[in-house]
C-alpha cells in the first residue's frame, strides 16, 4: 500500500493570517521513497492543543484531496474560521496531517517572538476602548450581550463566571483593590461601584455685625392731664400722636441666622470624556 513519507525537513507549514489561512507544503513519497508524482492524495489536517491532563482538544479539522506536481510536491492552504484565532492566543497548537489512518506529521506551530506577539495579541479577558460599533474578530462588545457558546469562548466564560459579556455602557474602568495614594477602595473584581460625592463643606459669607447696646424710639400719644380729664392730647391741648418714647435698652447682643446654599449643577459628577465602546477579548 502506498503511503506518504514526510520528514520535518520536507514538510513546511506557516500561518499566513486568519483571513488567508495556513500554508502547507510537502513532498509525497511512497514506501520505496519514490516521489508520488502527478497523484491525487487525500489528506486530513487536524489542529489541536493539549489540556492540563495532556489530552488533545480538537480545534479544527478538514480533509482535502491534493494534487502533487511532477516532483511529488503538494501545496495547500487550510482556511481557518476567525473563531480559531483565540485558540492561537490562548494555547500552544499542533498540526497533525494524516492520509487515512496513517499519521504523516504531528508538529507544534513554531513562531518567532515577533510573530508570536502579533498572533497572541492580548490575553483572553482583556478590555480595551474601541471606536467601532461592531467588535473585530476575536472580540465582543461589552454591552451585556450573550457570549457565543463554543470551544473558543469557554476560557472567557470561565473567567467571567457568566454567559454574558460585562455591560460597560456609560461606565469608566477603575482598578480593583485599595489605592496606595488615598487609601480608597475600588470595586471588587468583576463588580460595579455606585457613584458617590466626597463629603465636603462650603465656605459661607453669612455674618451679622454685633449691634451693641441700643434702644429704639417710637411715637406715642401725649397725655394732657390739665384738660379733658386726662385724655391723650398734643401739648397745645389738642389730640395728637407726637410724643417720642424709647424702648428699654437691650444691651450688647447679636442675632442668629438660618439658611442654606441652593442646589446647582447636573445629575452626576464627571470629568471631560470621549465616547467609545469597550470590547473584551475572547
Amino acid at each position: 500500500m502506498k503511503k506518504i513519507a514526510l520528514t520535518f525537513s520536507a514538510l513546511f507549514f506557516t500561518l499566513i493570517s486568519f483571513s488567508q489561512g495556513i500554508a502547507v507544503q510537502g513532498l509525497a513519497r511512497d514506501a520505496n521513497n519514490t516521489a508520488r508524482t502527478n497523484a491525487s492524495v487525500p489528506l486530513t489536517f487536524e489542529i489541536y492543543y493539549l489540556n492540563s491532563s495532556n489530552n488533545p482538544v480538537d480545534v479544527y479539522s478538514s480533509t482535502s484531496t491534493l494534487q502533487t506536481d511532477a516532483f511529488g510536491v503538494f501545496s495547500h492552504v487550510i482556511n481557518l474560521p476567525n473563531t480559531t484565532e483565540t485558540q492561537f492566543s490562548n494555547h500552544e497548537l499542533y498540526l497533525k496531517i494524516k492520509e487515512g489512518a496513517t499519521e504523516i506529521s504531528n508538529e507544534v506551530f513554531k513562531r518567532v517572538p515577533l510573530a508570536y506577539a502579533a498572533s497572541n495579541g492580548v490575553p483572553t479577558g482583556s478590555i480595551m476602548p474601541f471606536i467601532g460599533t461592531a467588535a473585530p474578530a476575536g472580540w465582543i462588545l461589552c454591552d451585556g450581550g450573550a457570549i457565543p457558546i463554543d470551544s473558543n469562548t469557554l476560557t472567557l466564560r470561565t473567567l467571567l463566571g457568566s454567559a454574558n459579556a460585562p455591560n460597560l455602557q456609560g461606565m469608566f474602568l477603575r482598578g480593583t483593590g485599595t489605592s496606595p495614594v488615598n487609601s480608597q477602595d475600588g470595586p471588587a473584581l468583576k463588580t460595579t461601584q455606585g457613584d458617590a460625592f466626597k463629603s465636603h463643606a462650603h465656605a459661607d459669607n453669612f455674618s451679622i455685625p454685633n449691634g451693641g447696646s441700643h434702644s429704639h424710639q417710637y411715637n406715642d400719644y401725649r397725655m394732657n392731664e390739665a384738660s379733658n380729664g386726662g385724655d391723650y392730647a398734643n401739648g397745645d391741648g389738642t389730640d395728637g400722636f407726637d410724643y417720642v418714647r424709647n424702648t428699654q435698652n437691650d444691651g450688647n447682643h447679636s442675632h442668629a441666622i438660618n439658611g442654606s446654599v441652593s442646589a446647582n449643577g447636573g445629575t452626576e459628577s464627571r470629568p471631560v470624556n470621549y465616547g467609545v465602546n469597550y470590547i473584551i477579548k475572547l
